[in-house]
């Protein structure tokens, strides 16, 4: 897995890292171990990579949470909705602000296989939207926590981390709403593996 590599499993690897740049180094699976310096401390291929899965995404629960403001007749749905529409905006703001103080060009559009769920929801209405919706973000919040604590963890960018630390909260929070609706179906979820703890 990318992350775990481009994290480092630990001091040494963190080591490595630190000493290959500004040269790549290529880590398992071919991932960048490299680092680039900033003036708020080094900023890792993981880094980047989280900051632009947050653009995505929050392009992707803006426009979803949008439709289920207007289609869901479901009240739990119609709250969820609203609080993640409204902290994405704010955490798509702070995202951008931080990728502009570090050099980066984050993605303006969601990656295809996002765009191909909020297509799918716009064709839905009624307790299948409801269903689509709720269970397609409660997944994609769960992989989002464990990449956002993972690049926390182990970043050396002291904007990263504070990006990480506003993410994390937001993102629990929406677990809780999209739980609370009572639509999320836990057996669709992936099943944690002993390595993941």
């Amino acid at each position: 897995m990318w992350l775990v590599a481009a994290c480092g499993a630990g001091p040494s690897s963190r080591a490595g890292a630190r000493a290959a740049a500004p040269t790549t180094n290529k880590g398992v699976s071919g991932t960048d171990l490299s680092l680039r310096s900033t003036s708020f401390g080094p900023l890792s291929a993981a880094d980047q990579k989280l900051l632009a899965l947050v653009r995505e995404t929050s392009l992707r629960e803006i426009t979803t949470s949008q439709m289920a403001l207007k289609k869901s007749s479901n009240e739990g749905v119609k709250q969820a909705a609203q609080m993640i529409s409204k902290q994405h905006v704010e955490l798509e703001q702070r995202d951008l602000d931080v990728a502009g103080k570090l050099g980066l060009r984050l993605p303006d559009k969601p990656s295809p296989d996002m765009q191909v769920g909020i297509d799918r929801m716009r064709g839905e209405n009624g307790t299948a939207f409801d269903d689509d919706y709720v269970n397609t973000l409660r997944q994609a919040h769960g992989e989002a926590l464990i990449l956002i604590s993972k690049v926390r963890a182990d970043s050396q960018n002291s904007l990263v981390r504070s990006f990480a630390d506003l993410a994390d909260g937001f993102i629990k929070m929406h677990i809780q709403a999209l739980e609370k609706t009572g639509d999320v179906d836990y057996s669709k979820l992936p099943v944690p593996t002993p390595d993941a703890a």
